[in-house]
């Protein structure tokens, strides 16, 4: 099954496919563990397509559609929190970092006009001043940084707008994984096609034909099930698909990384632009396992 786009959802990826011509192509030589493009999301910003959401016959469907096609791509860039919680806060302009407790890792906090802090099971909003994080080195493919002390002027936030600011990130998890799952595949299946082993190439072999197969079909359903927590703007829908991705990435991970072979572990191959962005994401909104409670308390109510 396929989405059927609508006339404005073509013409808006179409415009979007022009505008991320330029970051398709993987860097070349060895270079870092992630590669943020500030000017992919200064286009994005200046095409408007952070306002998304409050653009008449759109909505957060077409966020996560622009959020999964952004992540498709070798380089990173601030997206889903911009487009599906900046409305919601009132904001825009600056990235916005989410933080999910103090003391934790927290991605483009050291760049962001706003956070969003789950802390004390409420939502605390404000602007982080540079002595209220310190930068983290990590290998991730993120630029990460950690939340040492909750800055001054932060507000708590109504419960109403916290769950819906909660239910936002997990349907931009999911987005945005699938999009790195797309992204890792096709690079893959590239260098299958293109690497010679007993004197044909990888992709002739049957076995990985088979899996790389079963990767694809999961590609689909993690797009899918991203997109209709969009449409539908549900918790439940949003801890269905958050899981989902998050219970799928492993494997993608691991046969992405192993039809790669040793190049697949060099800076001088990108697939890790992909996988190592992919690992995180596994353990962001506290992981599968608090998403697989979040799902059986909405499926069958609360539970011990």
């Amino acid at each position: 099954m396929e989405l059927e786009l609508s006339p404005d959802q073509k013409l808006l990826m179409s415009a979007l496919d022009g505008l991320l011509a330029p970051y398709r192509s993987a860097p070349t030589g060895a270079h870092g563990y992630f590669e943020y493009s500030e000017s992919l999301r200064q286009a994005l910003a200046e095409g408007g397509f952070f306002d998304i959401v409050g653009e008449q016959g759109f909505g957060p469907l077409e966020a996560a559609m622009l959020i999964e096609e952004v992540a498709s791509c070798p380089v990173d860039a601030e997206v889903a929190a911009s487009t599906l919680i900046a409305p919601l806060l009132g904001c825009d302009g600056a990235p916005v970092a989410l933080a999910w407790g103090l003391g934790r890792p927290a991605r483009y906090l050291d760049r962001a006009g706003t956070v969003a802090l789950f802390h004390e099971n409420g939502l605390l909003v404000g602007a982080p001043a540079p002595d209220d994080w310190r930068t983290e080195t990590s290998v991730v493919a993120y630029p990460l940084a950690t939340l040492c002390r909750l800055p001054e002027g932060m507000v708590r936030q109504p419960a109403d707008l916290a769950e819906a600011v909660h239910r936002r990130a997990l349907i931009g998890i999911a987005a945005e994984a699938a999009g790195l799952m797309r992204g890792a595949l096709q690079q893959t299946v590239q260098y299958v096609k293109d690497r010679q082993q007993f004197g044909q190439p990888l992709a002739q072999f049957q076995a990985i034909q088979h899996r790389l197969a079963e990767d694809a079909q999961t590609v689909h359903a993690c797009r899918l099930l991203a997109f209709r927590a969009a449409y539908v703007d549900s918790a439940k829908e949003a801890s269905l698909a958050c899981l989902y991705a998050q219970q799928a990435a492993r494997k993608l991970i691991y046969d992405c990384h192993q039809f790669s072979g040793a190049m697949g572990l060099t800076l001088e191959y990108p697939l890790h632009l992909w996988t190592y962005r992919l690992k995180y994401l596994q353990g962001e909104a506290g992981g599968r396992g608090k998403q697989a409670s979040a799902l059986a308390a909405h499926l069958w109510g609360e539970t011990s």
